[in-house]
């Protein structure tokens, strides 16, 4: 085969390749669907391994990325510091000069001053932007009462969907010297807007986007994983906005290194000299009560985001908890305060990376089964997330009990397509309640959710089975067949403690019921047609071998026949009577497959309305027969209705229910008089037989 029928990377991702030309090219080459089926499937795995491999490459460049940007944050920071200590020579410069000879100091008393009015101004200023933002924002009052924290810029935006550009909703953002705020507009209540969620500002980027087509005025915010592209009102308010961002970062990372620097320089030198003039030995040293905490723990923030990024779920998990241990145990301050803030903003996000991995999307492969969703589960219970891990799991299940569902084809006879069906949908239950127990050992309520969960799946289940067999097209026999492999299938998974099998029963006893009454009618209308062209004659079987084969059927049965037999081959039975021995044993058995408690009495008529019929049909004949021989023929075939298959029917009834059947008993005691030839002149007024339950 040449290379246009056999796809490659290189091929296809080439510049000049045509989609149209090669699948031109490929219909005039390939032969019949075979061929066509195997390039789709060679192609589909082309592209697996293609995205498969762009994750990979995005996963790496964004820890490449990780590292440039903390290697930039030195580099600027270090640039800061020369350009503070140019700054510091110059202002000492400048002080040197204007210094009085006479120490005159009113001039930097008056700087000073101005320096702590202006800062009070600007705390007045806060104080009314933050109250103002507290009327409008519903939900955001425990995140505005941030030390440190100051108001910079607000407005109105637009937002837009990353891929298509389409407008999504109205906000109103908010910008801090720490974070960014985003309010959504509220559908009703007193107030204006709803808090919807605060970005820190170490954790997002910022990009211009350039104006293309309808996108005008636009710029993105980059908060890993997520990407979110906003449209300003004109490109002058874009312009402050960007230009507000890049203060707040550039102030921030200021703010960072001054508090760096001071905690490194306030630990007291107790190698201080006594005769230095700046320092007075008999003054009482202010005792610096800042904590030097490690740095292991003022950058779990910035690790969480690269465990997060590298899927090192186990890592982020452990680095969560040991944080939490280490705020648990030491002193509260600003700075415990501000990592709290970010590694609960961490913790949320993990979560919701966590839950992702158990979402069910009309595009995630379900290859890996439940086995890949352990690690998730797992690490979100050890979250607290034991809930929402249960429901996302129980949709996980759904989602791969309804694909195993529609892979079963309707083939062969009824009973066939019920045992491969019920097989493969029990067979899944089992495995997932294993899984499942695996996964939620002690969680009660979780089991409950579960019991749910299985019980509506069942539920699903059995109406279609209702459906599909139920139907005045399939005998009683068939019926009874397919109840007995559900009944046995549920029966399987009462060793995990799941015991639904009374679900099971109450779904089908109504369509029992009704088959039975069905069933019933049918029969009788049946007797009676044969009834009316039976011939009052002995059988014959032919030969031997055929009565020898005849005679072991009926013994596989429990009906032994050898007084019955006359000469060689004459059976001293009627063909209606031996047909209808074995259909009524047959049906026995199907009832007594089919019992339950609550469909006894249902049973018990059908049994009693059948039998009654055949021998009801003895009784007229009788009745009307004047020939000696042939009355006492037609008692000896009565009497083995009355006595051997009743017999054995009452037997085998009170054995697998545990008492006899009164409607048998009626029957007997009704056509008694039957057993010595003679003719019923009345008998018992047959009453509706109610449940004795």
């Amino acid at each position: 085969m040449d290379s246009m029928k056999e796809p490659d990377l290189n091929l296809l991702s080439s510049s000049e390749f045509s989609p149209e030309k090669y699948v031109r090219d490929l219909s005039q080459h390939c032969v019949g669907g075979p061929e066509l089926r195997r390039l789709r499937k060679k192609i589909q795995s082309l592209s697996e391994e293609t995205n498969s491999t762009l994750k990979k490459n995005v996963y790496q460049n964004y820890m490449q990325f990780i590292d440039s940007a903390k290697e930039i944050s030195h580099l600027e920071s270090e640039m800061y510091q020369l350009s503070h200590l140019l700054s510091e020579q110059k202002s000492l410069l400048t002080a040197l000069c204007s210094t009085s000879i006479l120490g005159d100091d009113l001039l930097l008393i008056r700087r000073s001053e101005d320096k702590g009015d202006e800062e009070k101004k600007q705390e007045e200023i806060n104080r009314e932007k933050f109250a103002s933002i507290l009327e409008k924002v519903e939900g955001c009052k425990e995140l505005l009462q941030v030390p440190d924290r100051t108001y910079l810029y607000e407005g109105p935006l637009i937002e837009l969907d990353p891929v298509e550009h389409n407008t999504l909703k109205n906000i109103q953002a908010y910008l801090f010297s720490d974070g960014l705020m985003i309010a959504t507009r509220s559908s009703g209540g007193v107030m204006k807007y709803v808090f919807e969620v605060m970005y820190e500002l170490g954790s997002l980027a910022v990009v211009n986007v350039k104006d293309v087509g309808n996108v005008k005025h636009a710029f993105k915010l980059l908060i890993f994983p997520d990407t979110r592209v906003f449209k300003c009102s004109s490109g002058a308010v874009k312009k402050e906005w960007l230009d507000k961002f890049d203060q707040a970062k550039k102030a921030k990372m200021t703010h960072d290194q001054q508090r760096r620097e001071s905690a490194s320089e306030k630990s007291p030198s107790r190698s201080a000299s006594i005769d230095s003039p700046s320092l007075n030995p008999f003054e009482e040293v202010e005792e610096d009560t800042e904590v030097n905490h490690p740095e292991w723990f003022l950058e779990a923030p910035e690790e969480l985001d690269v465990c997060v990024a590298q899927r090192h779920f186990e890592d982020a998990l452990s680095l969560l908890q040991r944080a939490l241990e280490y705020t648990a145990h030491v002193q509260q301050d600003h700075v415990i305060v501000e990592v709290q803030r970010k590694v609960e903003q961490r913790h949320n996000h993990l979560t919701e990376v966590l839950m992702k991995e158990l979402e069910v999307r009309p595009d995630k492969s379900l290859q890996g089964g439940l086995g890949a969703s352990r690690r998730a589960v797992r690490l979100l219970i050890k979250l607290d997330q034991s809930n929402q891990a249960c429901d996302l799991f129980l949709k996980l299940c759904t989602r791969m009990l309804r694909i195993q569902y529609k892979r079963v084809k309707r083939e062969g006879s009824t009973s066939m397509y019920v045992k491969h069906l019920s097989s493969v949908i029990f067979t899944n239950i089992c495995h997932m309640t294993e899984e499942f127990l695996r996964n939620f050992p002690d969680s009660p309520s979780c089991c409950s959710a579960y019991i749910v969960w299985v019980s509506t799946q069942l539920s699903q289940f059995t109406s279609q089975f209702v459906k599909q067999v139920f139907h005045p097209q399939n005998s009683v026999s068939t019926l009874t067949e397919c109840v007995y492999i559900v009944r046995w299938q549920c029966q399987r998974l009462c060793n995990y403690g799941v015991d639904l099998c009374y679900q099971v029963d109450g779904v089908l006893r109504s369509p029992i019921i009704k088959a039975l009454k069905e069933t019933k009618e049918k029969t009788v209308e049946s007797i009676r047609s044969k009834g009316a062209e039976d011939v009052w004659i002995p059988t014959n079987l032919k030969s031997k071998n055929a009565l020898f084969k005849f005679l072991q059927e009926y013994v596989e049965m429990g009906l032994n026949l050898d007084s019955l037999i006359t000469g060689d081959v004459w059976l001293q039975l009627t063909s209606n009577n031996l047909s209808f021995t074995k259909m009524f044993i047959n049906l026995f058995n199907d009832c007594m497959k089919l019992k339950t408690r609550e469909i006894l009495y249902a049973i018990d008529d059908t049994l009693y309305a059948v039998l009654d019929a055949q021998i009801r049909h003895h009784e007229l004949t009788l009745r009307d027969e004047k020939e000696p021989e042939q009355r006492k023929f037609v008692t000896r075939n009565a009497e083995f209705l009355l006595t051997a298959v009743l017999g054995l029917c009452q037997k085998e009834y009170n054995e697998a229910v545990g008492f006899p059947c009164e409607t048998l008993n009626r029957i007997q005691m009704e056509y008694s008089a039957l057993l010595n030839g003679i003719s019923p002149t009345s008998r018992y007024t047959r009453t509706k037989y109610l449940d004795y339950l």
